[in-house]
């Protein structure tokens, strides 16, 4: 059976095109390009194309968030805004600028104290996105109650250590908070600081992208609004504009 496809929309032709079976209905296909074909030389497509973008650009404008200030009067609220967005913005960096700064070994007291028990703590982590098995090392070193840790070693170090250090011996370690930054056995250091600092800062800055993500979002959003605060109608919107 013969179908008119001219009837059909530029919709429905796509639709029949991504569904038809070309094989047991070789005619209908035929016809269907051919349908297809002709759209395509009268313009219809090129139309169709400037809709869909037409209506993408006027999607992206009610989308389009844009704070307006009056240049007249005080600027109360003007201030107020640039004021609140700055103040966010330095709460933000307070509080992740100081996680990449490892303090200096010089600063940070040497502990003397004797080995309970030592072993090297592998920990896998699945990758959701890719199901890929990462693999972590950290050298766990227990005297008394406290239990300190080196982070993110490579394997080899970890291992070798983890024999090396006897419990019952003495050790030397510099820490923070159970985190260590260098440890020293019978005057040898056997894990520095200089391989330590990049492990520390690692750790410490864990989700930081977080934050860095979310400020970029902010400006991103607000940019428009924050340009408006300072100098009034510096942008506004073409819904706005329209109205006018």
């Amino acid at each position: 059976m013969s179908i008119n496809y001219s009837n059909y929309t530029l919709d429905e032709l796509f639709d029949v095109n991504e569904n038809i079976d070309k094989d047991k209905f070789p005619e209908r296909y035929k016809q269907l390009c051919e349908e297809i074909q002709r759209r395509k030389e009268s313009g219809e497509f090129e139309k169709k194309a400037k809709e869909i973008e037409e209506q993408e650009d006027k999607d992206d404008d009610e989308n389009e968030f844009i704070i307006e200030f009056s240049a007249e009067g005080n600027g109360k609220k003007r201030k107020l805004f640039f004021l609140g967005f700055i103040l966010i913005n330095l709460a933000v960096l307070a509080f992740v600028i100081p996680k990449y700064i490892v303090t200096d070994l010089t600063d940070i007291h040497e502990y003397s104290t004797k080995i309970d028990f030592v072993e090297c703590h592998k920990e896998e982590v699945i990758d959701d996105e890719t199901d890929k098995v990462y693999s972590y090392f950290d050298l766990n070193i227990g005297s008394y109650q406290d239990t300190f840790s080196a982070v993110g070693i490579g394997e080899g170090k970890c291992k070798n250590l983890a024999r090396s250090l006897k419990v019952g011996s003495n050790v030397s370690i510099w820490h923070e908070s159970g985190l260590i930054h260098q440890i020293k056995s019978k005057n040898n250091i056997l894990l520095s600081y200089v391989y330590m600092e990049p492990k520390v800062r690692e750790l410490k800055t864990e989700g930081a992208k977080l934050y860095w993500f979310s400020l970029l979002a902010l400006w991103v959003v607000l940019f428009k609004s924050v340009a408006n605060a300072v100098v009034p109608e510096t942008f506004t919107s073409k819904l706005l504009k329209q109205d006018k």
